[in-house]
């Protein structure tokens, strides 16, 4: 199963905290270079900039909340994800200080994703919930309650998050994608290949959608059918342990056992920490590494 957060873009993590455009023109005027750097999606840029606003001098509580909710959201995309988590704590205890709003869903939302790049769902789900209950139609949201009850293994709600993120945004490739996950845990092949299938119409040179659509098929035992979108996927992010284990594991199921075995090991010195990779690289090595 994709790590599904790692396969989210940047794009999308920078666009955590988007505002309508009258909001975002009065508070870009905070730091500007910040602002800028963000709208180009240009994480540590943005980070440098921020970091140097809060520097240079004191800000009105909202107002600083504001820049560490950008620094943040920066942090996220360039998967500093500690840093990350330390922004929003700050941001929370700048909050509850001066009585503000301690369940604002974005602020929530944003400590969920860092708590998530971190590989704690526990943490994010409570920070999930509350947003959730506040804005509830945000896709993004519950694309991130999804992925954490896949990481906890309760994929029946899983798909419950997803589908409400499908039916907030349709044209969202990512709640696809994490349907997908949930419904091949839960054995529903025939699901799992129809949403693949939709987020690859919608992303077709995305690796994360290819990846969903390979890794249903082959749950499926349909690896033959997935082999082409296997091959394109990995090309497409070569680096990505799970990208690769799905293209091993699809070519162990058609025979081609000695590629199949060399790519297992490269999932795994890609991703050591992915349980199922390591459990198949220990499967066909026959040791434990």
């Amino acid at each position: 199963m994709p790590h599904l957060l790692r396969l989210l873009t940047i794009s999308a993590m920078l666009g955590l905290f988007a505002q309508t455009a009258d909001a975002q023109s009065a508070r870009q005027q905070l730091c500007p270079d910040g602002y800028a750097a963000l709208s180009e999606n240009e994480a540590d840029a943005a980070i440098t900039a921020f970091q140097a606003c809060l520097a240079e001098q004191f800000y009105d509580w909202p107002q600083e909340a504001e820049l560490r909710t950008r620094l943040g959201a920066a942090y996220l995309a360039s998967g500093r994800s500690e840093e990350a988590l330390i922004a929003y704590n700050q941001i929370f205890a700048l909050v509850e200080a001066n009585d503000g709003d301690v369940d604002n869903p974005l602020i929530r939302r944003n400590r969920a994703a860092a708590y998530l790049q971190l590989d704690r769902p526990e943490d994010a789900l409570p920070d999930l919930e509350i947003a959730l209950s506040r804005i509830p139609e945000d896709g993004f949201t519950a694309v991130l309650a999804g992925a954490a009850y896949l990481d906890l293994d309760r994929a029946a709600e899983a798909v419950a998050a997803f589908d409400a993120a499908v039916r907030a945004e349709p044209s969202y490739a990512s709640a696809w994608i994490g349907r997908s996950a949930a419904f091949v845990e839960l054995g529903m092949s025939t699901l799992a290949i129809e949403d693949a299938r939709e987020a690859v119409s919608l992303q077709p040179e995305d690796p994360g959608a290819l990846n969903a659509l390979c890794w249903a098929l082959v749950r499926a035992e349909r690896a033959a059918d997935a082999l082409t979108t296997c091959r394109t996927a990995s090309a497409a992010a070569p680096d990505e342990g799970s990208i690769t284990h799905s293209l091993a594991a699809a070519l162990e199921q058609i025979g081609e056992v000695e590629e199949a075995h060399a790519l297992y090991a490269r999932a795994y010195a890609q991703s050591p920490d992915d349980p199922e990779i390591t459990q198949d690289y220990e499967r066909v090595f026959g040791a434990t590494p």
